[in-house]
């Protein structure tokens, strides 16, 4: 499906207008020709620079996994400072202290 990219009406009068039939009809195709040449590279150019941005974007960007492995890092680090925390509150705390050597069976 090659799209061919016709010279305008003008500039084939004037090409024709200078030359002989046979010659300007030549030089017209080789025009055309190197034109859809240039559409062509610049569509492939396109295409590829595309696809390296897509590549970059796929890269700098964060996947699913990505933030399904920060979500459990960062619960196990909530569970960590609510551990600690907790510790923290039942050691400065006298009664707690008391309470807990009960518990085990230390303080009668």
């Amino acid at each position: 499906m090659a799209q061919t990219n016709q010279l305008p009406y003008f500039i084939r009068e004037e090409i024709f207008k200078d030359l002989p039939k046979e010659k300007a009809s030549h030089l017209s195709d080789l025009i055309e020709k190197s034109i859809d040449t240039v559409f062509s590279s610049a569509k492939d150019i396109a295409i590829q620079k595309k696809l390296e941005i897509k590549d970059e974007l796929g890269k700098e960007l964060a996947s699913k996994s990505d933030l399904a492995l920060v979500k459990s890092e960062l619960k196990s680090e909530i569970r960590l400072y609510f551990v600690i925390l907790l510790s923290v509150m039942i050691i400065l705390n006298k009664d707690s202290i008391s309470f807990i050597a009960q518990l085990i069976g230390l303080v009668k």
